[in-house]
């Protein structure tokens, strides 16, 4: 699955705009991303 399609799931499921969950996932996805690059750990319950 890609980030394209992450996007229009939620998009589907949630009736929200594209651009909107487009701009949320990636700053979602640039949080864990910064988190993990300054050694925290990032927990996400029940993925996976």
């Amino acid at each position: 699955m890609t980030k394209a399609d992450i996007v229009a799931k939620i998009s589907d499921k949630l009736g929200i705009e594209k651009g909107d969950v487009q701009a949320t996932v990636e700053t979602f996805m640039e949080e864990v991303k910064s988190s993990l690059e300054s050694g925290d750990n990032v927990y996400l319950r029940g993925f996976g």
